[in-house]
């Protein structure tokens, strides 16, 4: 690995080294406008991009995982020189015919299709608009970079102006690995954070409880609630969408939805709407019953703070376990060193965590190595803290250029160590965890030279989720489970007994999730093919999806960070999508050798070590030798059909 592979975390003069990395791109760019062959044109700009990449990441980053208003502010400076950098490239008409003289060259199948697609992606970066129209599409770009940050920093700073102080009685249903979590010198502090509102939704016993967080939760960054107005992002959303749709328009496309899909696999708007109906369709009776179930178990109608309350209950009743009762198995030693040792049985790789200086105290640095010596680097930020973005994601601070290795972060927002304990995770953050690191293998176990096109770069949207979720099915494998697993205590593997009953409920409520899922993609794709207000167009959809009442505070859509602020909008689509890739996939693999047979070892040549060098779902079929069907998606979560 290159001397310069570890990222620098200095937080001072950002604007400066962001201003020096585009001063260069722009050098870059100007030259590869007179090229005539792959290296002046495309090996020039990856070049470039090597460099700016690096810049704008590390920045990204710390503004997600440290978030202070002082950075947040020279970070929000960087945001326009950006979002202008890159609108000048994709309208760059010089750049544009250099492309397109490359296309005429002799070129791999790699590089062929890596042409192609740049070229396209040209044409949907407005380089064809006359001077007016594409001021205008850079303008809008512009403000898009802007408002999404601002949308983020709205749902951080909601989230975190909400606490309360209670007393340990009114946390009857906590045991005590949950009361460990919100106790301080000034008693029990509860909060928004994600930990913490999981724990008080599914065991808190007083539901006045969980109807008053519950409300606080929903209504975060909106004009109601408990939290304060000023991170309101009604307003924010709604300029977003019209940008949205005025830039499509301005490159020929009705609606943001086309112009969305026009990059993907799928080959309109109509196919996705199809697409989940017929998903809607398929689980909306066995969703109804799960859902009547519940209610009759419960013994009355549900609200929505009821919901993972009594399916908890509910849970314990059929299976006869709860799910802290597996929480003192995977401990989080054991389970990263049991993902650590599943990677190596998948593909032959070993990860180390390295003593190495870092931006946190919280984060750590994995190393990846295979019999040719060192692959890349994660750092991993695994607890949940008050300055941090929510949720879980990977993101690439450099792609394999050179003699630069891949560098990803993989951040989550889990259980941290407490009362002399360590961390204990839920066995659904074990998935998350899974989850994430599909992502980064994808992005750091790449044989592809081109930055372009190497990782995760260049991947349709609606593929990019393929590894992540077909990570997670092999969290329900015994010999996985022999691997995460130690009780913190006594060093004891998961029973057999608790196996099962985690393998018995893998689908409990598989319906309602799947429900849930689908009307999130389905309101998303329809807003952004639209005029009409989104919560009108959320309630339309909910006609077909919701199956308890919505509460007028909820404003679920003024913190849905993906869509706003996390460039799924018009794609949330695919993670349905690539849940079916994913079943299909793993079912092949599990029926022809599992981990470490030719099947196994297929995935990481034709998937993750191609990127985005390809065509995404030709790569598919030479792994499965067939394209994938929603069959699998249905057997693997249980559906009936």
């Amino acid at each position: 690995m290159s001397k310069n592979s570890s990222p620098n975390f200095n937080q001072e003069n950002i604007v400066k080294s962001i201003s020096d990395a585009i001063s260069l791109g722009e050098s870059k760019s100007n030259l590869a406008c007179k090229g005539e062959d792959w290296e002046s044109v495309i090996g020039v700009l990856d070049e470039a991009e090597h460099h700016i990449g690096k810049e704008m990441s590390v920045n990204s980053h710390l503004n997600s995982v440290m978030f202070s208003d002082d950075f947040n502010k020279q970070y929000e400076k960087t945001l326009p020189l950006i979002s202008n950098y890159y609108s000048d490239l994709g309208a760059n008409k010089d750049l544009y015919h250099a492309f397109k003289r490359v296309k005429k060259t002799d070129l791999s199948e790699q590089q062929h299709h890596i042409v192609k697609e740049s070229v396209r992606g040209f044409e949907l970066s407005g380089v064809a608009l006359d001077d007016t129209k594409s001021a205008r599409f850079k303008e809008i770009k512009q403000q898009l970079s802007m408002l999404s940050n601002k949308f983020s920093k709205n749902v951080l700073q909601a989230t975190n102006s909400w606490k309360k102080i209670i007393s340990v009685d009114e946390l009857k249903g906590f045991s005590e690995a949950e009361l460990s979590k919100v106790r301080s010198k000034k008693g029990y502090e509860i909060n928004l954070q994600m930990p913490v509102y999981i724990d008080l939704m599914t065991y808190a016993d007083r539901r006045e409880l969980r109807e008053e967080v519950y409300k606080a939760y929903i209504s975060r960054a909106s004009d109601i609630g408990i939290t304060p107005k000023k991170f309101d992002n009604q307003k924010i959303m709604n300029e977003i969408l019209q940008l949205r749709l005025e830039l499509s328009k301005l490159v020929g496309f009705s609606n943001y939805a086309e112009y969305s899909v026009e990059s993907k696999m799928v080959d309109s708007p109509d196919v996705v709407v199809d697409f989940l109906n017929n998903l809607i369709e398929l689980s909306l009776p066995q969703a109804k019953t799960e859902l009547n179930e519940l209610e009759h178990f419960a013994g009355h109608k549900l609200m929505p703070w009821d919901l993972m309350y009594f399916s908890e209950k509910l849970k314990q009743n059929k299976f006869n376990f709860k799910s802290s009762d597996l929480k003192p198995y995977f401990p989080e030693k054991s389970v990263f060193k049991g993902l650590f040792e599943t990677i190596q049985n998948l593909y032959g790789i070993k990860l180390t965590e390295i003593d190495e200086e870092c931006y946190h105290r919280d984060a750590r640095v994995i190393e990846l190595k295979d019999n040719n010596g060192l692959m890349g680097k994660i750092y991993l930020d695994v607890y949940a803290r008050e300055n941090k973005r929510g949720g879980a994601w990977m993101s690439d601070y450099q792609g394999l250029y050179k003699d630069s290795l891949p560098v990803a972060f993989v951040v989550c927002n889990l259980n941290s160590p407490s009362d002399n304990k360590p961390a204990l995770f839920d066995f659904d953050e074990i998935v998350t965890i899974f989850h994430e690191f599909g992502h980064a293998l994808h992005h750091l176990l790449t044989k592809v030279p081109f930055p372009c096109a190497a990782g995760i770069s260049g991947v349709p949207w609606d593929g990019v989720e393929l590894p992540s979720q077909y990570m997670e099915n092999f969290c329900y494998e015994r010999e996985v489970i022999d691997l995460i697993s130690g009780h913190w205590e006594t060093g004891e593997k998961l029973p057999n007994e608790l196996f099962k009953k985690i393998i018995n409920s893998k689908n409990f409520q598989s319906g309602l999730q799947m429900l849930r899922q689908c009307e999130f993609a389905l309101w998303d794709i329809k807003t952004h093919s639209s005029k009409n207000d989104t919560y009108e167009i959320l309630s339309e959809v909910r006609e077909s999806t919701s199956l308890i009442p919505i509460i007028k505070e909820n404003r679920f859509l003024n913190s849905f960070s993906h869509i706003f602020s996390g460039g799924y909008a018009a794609g949330y689509f695919s993670y349905k999508w690539a849940e079916v890739l994913a079943a299909d996939a793993y079912e092949y693999v599990r029926d022809n050798g599992g981990v470490g047979s030719k099947s196994s070892t297929d995935f990481r040549k034709e998937i993750l070590e191609i990127g985005g060098s390809l065509d995404f779902m030709e790569q598919y079929v030479k792994f499965r030798g067939s394209k994938p069907k929603i069959d699998g998606l249905l057997k693997a979560s249980g559906i009936s059909v």
